[in-house]
């Protein structure tokens, strides 16, 4: 019996092997796991043909949107860990929503899922419509103390990274604010913060800066630890008063079990897409910050990281998914 196995295991092992050293010999695919058009859909598609010139093979975006983007997060995970479907993640999807979801997930996002490498981080800004009174941060702050629950934010749904953020904010400054959810993507919300249905709204910087530097809306804060070249006037949150705001940040997942050769093939891969002057331009209109890792050990454990955080900070929170 062993003289006949003993072939067929070293058959496997050696065509295991050759099919790592081959990859890609077939067409990759990024899931998206939010609707066309928004930040995640802007970094994804230009890294998609970045990606299919470095691999020499087709590499396709695909959008799996709903659910917070758990859809999309949980097709990726049970997919084969070959290498061939990736997971455009971010903040919320790989490393809120392991706790603020974890009664209706079905996979654990940072068991099966490991991280190639991180894209990018983008800051956030926090707006407020023109009819606020409040013209910055501390007449936002004497104004939210003396109107007890009366000032709204927008939401873009509950137990989102902006809802844990607003909560953080109410406590690190002593105020009670009421929070104003939205459905449909960032379109609806920034629409009610233009026409003064809600005060104020944490949004990322790509679709801030232009409505700031256009008049529509004003900027109390960035979350960023220095100020921002595309808002210099703009006050950090800690300058600001505010403790701190979030960064958005954008990485390539694999399912956990994919061969270490082929997450580190397409780990390189990842970091020379991002050294392209086309890629930085492309991120750069996208108001992304490229901070590419030095490997994919280093992004997973720094994923890790960011995990932990959030349990607590969601935890403390007290906010529970509706």
């Amino acid at each position: 019996m062993l003289r006949f196995l003993l072939p067929i295991v070293l058959f496997l092992g050696v065509n295991s092997s050759f099919a790592q050293d081959e990859f890609p010999s077939k067409p990759i695919k990024i899931v998206v796991p939010f609707a066309p058009g928004g930040a995640s859909d802007a970094i994804a598609r230009p890294l998609a043909l970045a990606l299919s010139s470095i691999l020499k093979q087709a590499v396709v975006v695909e959008n799996k949107p709903g659910a917070a983007g758990n859809i999309g997060l949980e097709f990726v995970a049970r997919s084969p860990a070959d290498g061939y479907t990736l997971l455009l993640g971010n903040i919320s999807t790989n490393a809120m929503n392991q706790t603020s979801y974890s009664a209706v997930l079905k996979v654990i996002p940072s068991k099966d899922l490991t991280a190639v490498g991180v894209v990018g981080i983008t800051p956030s800004v926090l707006v407020a419509s023109n009819s606020f009174p409040p013209k910055n941060a501390n007449e936002f702050i004497s104004h939210a103390k003396a109107n007890v629950g009366k000032v709204n934010y927008w939401l873009p749904g509950v137990a989102s990274g902006p809802h844990f953020d607003m909560v953080q904010l109410e406590k690190f400054v002593g105020i009670r604010m009421t929070g104003i959810p939205f459905s449909g993507g960032a379109g609806p919300g920034m629409a009610a913060l233009m026409g003064g249905q809600v005060d104020i709204g944490l949004i990322n910087l790509g679709g801030a800066a232009p409505l700031v530097k256009s008049g529509k809306l004003k900027a109390l804060a960035v979350s960023t630890s220095s100020r921002l070249p595309d808002l210099p006037d703009v006050p950090t949150a800690s300058e600001a008063g505010f403790g701190s705001l979030t960064s958005s940040w954008q990485a390539l997942f694999v399912p956990s079990n994919t061969p270490k050769l082929v997450v580190q093939k397409i780990h390189a891969a990842l970091n020379e897409a991002l050294s392209k002057n086309e890629i930085k331009e492309s991120l750069t209109r996208a108001a992304t910050q490229i901070t590419p890792s030095k490997s994919p050990e280093d992004a997973q454990a720094w994923v890790l990281t960011e995990t932990a955080k959030w349990a607590k900070i969601i935890s403390d929170s007290g906010v529970k998914t509706e």
